[in-house]
């Protein structure tokens, strides 16, 4: 009988195990960026932290934490890798760009070690969902600098799968090749995935019955570990819906599997997991925090405790699948950096979109913090689906309106628009749109 783990020794260790493999790293990965990094010998310098210090996972309290903005400034002032750069450039094979989300992009270099690693435990996710050698993979992300397509691509090739090269293809050629090809298996971000049956419903093609799609994989947002979203997906493509959470800068540190519990795993021999509070001390089982990880194999930007920004719930209970590793519920809950405030309430874009998706009659949405005669306000607009009347477009904002105003605690202003005006995404959507002068917080 197939097994359901691709290296049971790593995914089902006892914790003794895994805990001896990552202090080994750990100490190594600290020793190696304070030798190579000028970036790391000055921060570790200036906290007073000197690599044999560094022995067991407690001592990793002592290291201070890097952040994106300290990349992004180290990139501007050393163009153009920046002096974290810890492995001479010709050891170099590959360069990715994040995408931007917040600020300057950063270059990302790998050597051909970490590039295996990356695309390694991304095939470890692709085989929890299910994705076998016999599947033929459609990677349906954007053919460019973005890690999203090259991941999934090379990981889906590393179990050996048939391959559809899909990056720079049209949506509308992508349609026509799920309905020409036996592709099994779909990887995109899951406003894209939308998208994607949207425009097929558009030309009277049902992707859920002319396509032979099994399983769906979704990254660069969290959608997919949202029931309504991930809902939606699944009845658009008749496939089932897996979130795969991941950092350009870090790896894909986190799956779903076959279990489909609402627990996301975390590659725990890749990246080392902290889920902190406010005051930089770790949660406890079924608390909240700020999820903080150290590279344990990435040699040509080793990031040690690199702030996420994203926020996660620690599990506390153990998944049916069997598997050992540390687990978040329900993916990324929110991410810090999209924080805002409205009239001294703090809303997350996710939990608005867990609201919004439920409604069938909407097809997409739109965010747009302002301020109305001096007074923050906070604005949903919908695209409703095109069979609704005016008055049931009319319903639709008024239920709306209510149930955020419910779920988020404040009053919210609900804007039916005309059916397909607002925009559409091939890649991370931006939904969000803050249009307030000076955001006093």
């Amino acid at each position: 009988m197939e097994s359901r783990y691709l290296e049971p020794e790593i995914e089902t260790a006892s914790r003794e195990t895994l805990t001896r493999l990552q202090e080994a790293r750990l100490r190594a990965q600290v020793e190696h960026a304070y030798r190579a990094s000028p970036f790391y010998r000055a921060k570790l310098e200036a906290a007073g932290v000197r690599p044999e210090q560094i022995k067991t996972l407690a001592d990793l309290a002592r290291l201070p934490f890097t952040t994106k903005e300290e990349l992004q400034r180290d990139q501007a002032e050393h163009p153009p890798w920046g002096t974290v750069l810890a492995v001479p450039f010709e050891d170099c094979l590959r360069v990715h760009l994040t995408s931007a989300t917040t600020g300057r992009p950063l270059a990302v270099l790998d050597t051909r070690e970490d590039w295996y690693g990356f695309y390694h435990s991304y095939a470890r996710s692709l085989w929890a969902f299910g994705v076998r050698r016999a599947d033929m993979v459609m990677a349906a992300f954007s053919y460019g600098p973005w890690i999203g397509y090259w991941s999934g691509f090379y990981a889906a090739q590393d179990l050996g799968c048939l391959v559809f090269p899909a990056g720079g293809l049209s949506t509308d050629q992508r349609i026509d090749a799920l309905r020409t090809y036996p592709i099994t298996v779909l990887g995109c971000t899951p406003s894209y995935a939308l998208f994607l049956a949207e425009q097929a419903r558009k030309k009277g093609i049902d992707l859920a019955r002319e396509a032979k799609l099994r399983i769906t994989w979704h990254t660069g947002e969290p959608g997919a570990s949202i029931p309504a979203t991930r809902a939606r997906i699944e009845a658009a493509f008749g496939a089932r819906a897996f979130d795969l959470p991941g950092l350009t800068e870090i790896a894909a540190w986190g799956f779903e599997c076959d279990a489909r519990s609402g627990l996301v795993h975390i590659h725990e021999d890749y990246c080392y997991p902290e889920v902190l509070d406010e005051a930089g001390e770790p949660v406890r089982p079924g608390e909240r925090g700020e999820l903080v990880l150290t590279s344990l194999y990435r040699k040509a930007m080793p990031l040690l405790r690199y702030r996420t920004r994203d926020v996660v719930q620690l599990a506390d209970r153990p998944c049916p699948c069997g598997r050992t590793l540390v687990a978040v519920e329900g993916g990324v809950l929110a991410r810090l950096d999209d924080m805002k405030k409205v009239r001294g309430i703090v809303v997350y874009p996710r939990r608005v979109e867990e609201i919004v998706r439920a409604h069938p009659g909407v097809d997409e949405f739109q965010i747009v913090f302002r301020r109305v005669e001096g007074l923050d306000d906070l604005l949903v607009r919908v695209d409703p689906a095109p069979t609704l009347s005016a008055v049931e477009r009319r319903g639709l904002e008024q239920r709306l309106a209510e149930e955020l105003r419910v779920g988020l605690g404040i009053r919210v202003t609900v804007e039916a628009t005309e059916p397909g005006a607002l925009p559409r995404w091939d890649h991370k959507a931006r939904r969000v749109k803050d249009e307030r002068a000076e955001v006093p917080f």
